[in-house]
Formats: structure tokens, C-alpha cells, sequence
């Protein structure tokens, strides 16, 4: 009888922890959406390559503390062969990502950030496949040459006015996809070696510390005095929301969803994000904006379905930046 009790008993925490991590993962994908917008903010009051330096530099710092509090003061005892792949995680993932995720945002419009931001999955599996670690598939091939003529659509569209979108900006983008692809496919050599909050703070803190030489130039010449409350509320928010609490809710989020679930998030992304720029940026977007996001979407849906569950690292590229 006991045992029959048990049972429900589980199955009812199981059903609890299950809906919480739903919630979260909502949170999660509001703070990377919302993310964009503070970027925009940000950028009103630093320039790009100073906006890169100062988030990653911050966000590392924090986890840093973070990993100290929790754990003491580190003994790592790596390998070369260890640091030269986190530092090459940080390289890509960090620092070339964020100099071109920024630089692209400061020439582009949130909507087209999110949208972009949305074809990860792709990269990636380009750059498996490439690698030669994937096979591509006629649906697979389907499902990009979907997402990239959604992506073709959103470069050659005359812009609506006041949507603030530029072609330059979206091609900068898609280089920063790329770049976190690349770090995509080398985290899964580590997946199984570091925790979460270890894994952050050693390609965050190499990630920014790769930054200095690209940005500091760009922070020695930020007017401080005069840069606008807002603008450092933009880079908070990036740093606590968008480069520390999301990351770490995603990490409790993926132990307890299937990455199917965890994935299905991410195509509310890009809808959030147009949400957002239009009623806090005031942009607008035209049909072709639309239709371009709709097939970016549904080529990385077609993609994804023929691919199947996967590990959860890969779930990473869907444009958390």
C-alpha cells in the first residue's frame, strides 16, 4: 500500500518540477528576447566593440564571484591541450561572437536581430556537416534552403521606415551565428567534463579577457559623464539577465525537460523580440519581414524534426547572444 502511494507521490513532484522548469524556461527566453532591446539601450550611450568589453567583462566577473561563494577559491589542474580548447570556446564563443552580435545589433533592427539569432540550429548543422560529424539529409538541405531564403528576404527588403534595419547589420549577424556554431560543436567535447557554472567561467573569463586587445581602446574613449541613465540600464540588464540569471535557469531548465521541449522555446524568441521593438523601439515591420521570419522559422523546424532529439549543448545555438 505504501509503495502504491509512493508512486502518485512521485509522479505528482515529478509533474511539479516539470511545469516549474516550463515557467523558467519562459523566463529564460523573455531575458534573451528582452536581451536585444537592452542592447539597443546600451548601445545609446557606449559604442559597440565598448559594449562587447564591458558586458563579457562584467558577466565574468560575476561568475567568478559566484563560482568563489559557492565553491572557495579554484584548483584547476588542465591540461594544455584543455586550456587551448576553452580558450578557443572563448574565442569564438565570446569574443568574436559578441564583437559581431553587437556590431551587427548597433547596425540593425531588434526584429531582424531575433530572427537571425533564430537560424543557430542551422550553423550548426552546416558546420557539422562540414566537419563531417553530421550527414545531411534532402530534408535537412530542405530546411535550410527554407531558412536561408527567409534570411535572403530580410537582406534585399527595402526597409520600412523607422524600422531601422540594414543588410550590413544582418550580415554581421550571421557571422556572429557562425561563430557561435563553432563554439557549439567544440562544447560538446567538454559537455561531460565541467558543471555548468564552471564551463561559464572559464570561457567567460577567457572570452573577455580575448576582448581586451579588439575593445580597450573603445572603453579608454567612452565619455562616462555623459552616458545616458538608460544606456546603463541596457548593460545591466545584459549582464544580470542576459549573460548570468538566463544561463544559469537554463542550465536547471534542460535537467529536467527533454531538449525537444527545451528547443520549442526558442521559437518564441524571435516573437518576442518583434514584440518588444515595436512597442519599446518603436520600430515597424513590413510583410516581407514577416514572411521572411515565418520561413526562417519553419526551415529551422523542418531541420529540427529530421534531426530528432539531440543533446542539449546543440540547443545552445538557438541565439542566446
Amino acid at each position: 500500500m505504501a509503495a502504491g502511494n509512493q508512486a502518485p507521490a512521485s509522479s505528482g513532484r515529478h509533474s511539479r518540477r516539470m511545469a516549474v522548469a516550463s515557467v523558467l524556461m519562459l523566463v529564460t527566453t523573455f531575458c534573451w528576447a528582452s536581451n536585444i532591446v537592452a542592447g539597443k539601450m546600451a548601445l545609446k550611450g557606449f559604442n559597440a566593440l565598448a559594449l562587447a568589453q564591458l558586458r563579457m567583462g562584467a558577466a565574468a566577473l560575476l561568475y567568478w564571484a559566484l563560482y568563489v561563494a559557492w565553491r572557495g577559491f579554484p584548483s584547476l589542474h588542465l591540461k594544455k591541450r584543455q586550456w587551448a580548447l576553452l580558450g578557443l570556446m572563448g574565442l569564438t564563443g565570446i569574443t568574436l561572437n559578441q564583437i559581431c552580435y553587437i556590431g551587427g545589433l548597433a547596425r540593425t533592427s531588434v526584429t531582424h536581430t531575433g530572427l537571425i539569432q533564430a537560424i543557430g540550429p542551422i550553423m550548426v548543422l552546416l558546420l557539422a556537416a562540414a566537419l563531417g560529424q553530421e550527414a545531411l539529409t534532402s530534408r535537412k538541405i530542405l530546411g535550410m534552403a527554407v531558412s536561408f531564403a527567409g534570411v535572403a528576404g530580410l537582406l534585399v527588403e527595402k526597409p520600412a521606415k523607422g524600422s531601422g534595419a540594414h543588410w550590413t547589420g544582418d550580415v554581421i549577424l550571421i557571422a556572429a551565428a557562425a561563430f557561435f556554431a563553432y563554439y557549439t560543436i567544440l562544447m560538446k567535447e567538454v559537455a561531460d567534463l565541467y558543471d555548468t557554472l564552471t564551463l561559464n567561467a572559464l570561457v567567460f573569463g577567457l572570452g573577455a579577457i580575448l576582448l581586451i586587445p579588439f575593445c580597450a581602446e573603445s572603453v579608454a574613449k567612452v565619455p562616462w559623464r555623459h552616458v545616458p541613465a538608460q544606456a546603463w540600464w541596457g548593460l545591466a540588464y545584459m549582464v544580470l539577465f542576459g549573460s548570468l540569471i538566463a544561463y544559469l535557469i537554463y542550465g536547471f531548465a534542460l535537467q529536467e525537460l527533454s531538449a525537444s521541449n527545451v528547443a520549442a522555446f526558442s521559437y518564441l524568441q524571435p516573437v518576442m523580440a518583434a514584440a518588444l521593438g515595436i512597442w519599446l523601439v518603436g520600430e515597424r515591420i513590413s510583410m516581407t519581414v514577416v514572411w521572411g521570419g515565418a520561413l526562417i522559422l519553419f526551415g529551422v523546424y523542418l531541420t529540427e524534426r529530421e534531426r530528432g532529439a539531440r543533446k542539449h549543448i546543440e540547443h545552445l545555438a538557438s541565439g542566446k547572444m
